[in-house]
């Protein structure tokens, strides 16, 4: 226990570079890069324009966009069917208290009478039209993963952004369309199946594509080795933690993220951690009272066997070793300080525990 404490603390001092090998290839920002309040209220909307420029300022490389047609035929930027969750009337900024379909709306209607919630008033604007949302990302170098089955949107993304986009949706046949005209990159959005029987589907896509799954149990290190060394991509979509950084340990290229980041700048702060004597297990607390409007916290942690982690109090992993190897971790925040322990399970061994914070 004594040499546990002993090497934790002295490695908690040295920061190094993020290490390649652990991260994903390209980390794209999940309906942009949104953000809420304490209180559960945007504070960034999702599927904007400054979820589209925070995107950038946060150091993604692209963000996704879900887009659908108003009741005459004009495409916008939302994810759900209704409008609830998302916007507030125009007139007094109040909430909706019935179901509100998208829909039912025509696009005058939508921009005159709703507004995207936030808790900054500059940013309850009107809900954006896809060329906005596109024009956005080309003035911000993001890149535009369109979450959609509207082959007509993906011709857009065509005319603006040649072939650097994405084209994404579980419908195949779309996917074939767009393909016709575009050597864009395709995502194929799956619940199921083996490489041997994926693969078919990709070969008919053609080109630069792969596959998209929110189920994170397909995603063994065998599944996504057997593709990738097949030239196709494997993202890793919305996983909850702690199955982000697994997913990154088992060989994902992309990753679509709500909270996950990966450094783009030198760190503010170095961890100087401590051991906490009271702890019955080895547990190792850092954390910086500094308050950040935009950061980032990431964790370098070297083990074996089982650990619990808990990241600025919110996320919380509990991740296993069969053999000693390393795992980031990084986790955004907006407007609070940071922190991040460490308790090391009966039989676990803790090599190296590293914390750096990021100022956005």
């Amino acid at each position: 226990m004594k040499k546990f404490f002993t090497t934790l603390l002295i490695c908690l001092c040295a920061i190094t570079a993020v290490a390649k090998q652990n991260t994903p290839l390209t980390l794209y920002a999940h309906r942009g890069c949104w953000s809420k309040s304490a209180t559960g209220e945007f504070i960034v909307p999702e599927n904007s324009l400054p979820a589209v420029a925070m995107a950038k300022k946060m150091g993604y490389t692209g963000i996704e966009c879900d887009v659908h047609y108003t009741k005459d035929g004009v495409m916008v930027i939302l994810h759900d069917g209704t409008i609830n969750r998302t916007m507030r009337r125009a007139s007094d900024y109040s909430r909706l208290d019935k179901p509100v379909r998208l829909a039912d709306l025509t696009f005058e209607e939508l921009r005159r009478d709703y507004v995207l919630e936030s808790t900054n008033p500059e940013w309850r604007t009107p809900i954006p039209t896809l060329e906005e949302l596109l024009t956005e990302c080309k003035k911000q170098g993001i890149v535009p993963m369109l979450h959609s089955n509207l082959v007509p949107s993906y011709r857009v993304a065509q005319q603006m952004f040649g072939n650097e986009w994405v084209a994404f949706t579980a419908d195949y046949e779309p996917l074939l369309e767009v393909r016709k005209f575009s050597d864009c990159i395709v995502l194929y959005s799956i619940n199921e199946g083996t490489p041997d029987q994926i693969t078919p589907r990709l070969e008919r896509i053609g080109g630069r594509c792969g596959i998209s799954s929110m189920q994170y149990k397909l995603y063994t290190a065998d599944f996504c080795k057997a593709l990738t060394d097949r030239g196709y991509i494997v993202q890793a979509s919305i996983f909850p933690a702690p199955n982000e950084a697994i997913a990154q340990r088992n060989g994902i290229t992309y990753q679509l993220t709500d909270f996950s980041i990966m450094p783009t700048h030198k760190p503010i702060h170095k961890g100087k951690g401590k051991v906490d004597a009271k702890s019955p297990s080895p547990k190792w607390i850092w954390e910086s009272n500094e308050r950040l409007e935009r950061g980032a916290l990431t964790l370098d942690v070297e083990f074996i066997g089982e650990i619990d982690v808990m990241i600025n109090g919110v996320r919380k992993y509990t991740i296993k070793r069969d053999k000693m190897g390393k795992d980031i971790i990084g986790d955004r925040f907006f407007d609070k300080g940071s922190s991040v322990e460490v308790v090391a399970k009966p039989g676990a061994k803790v090599k190296k525990a590293k914390a750096k914070v990021y100022k956005y």
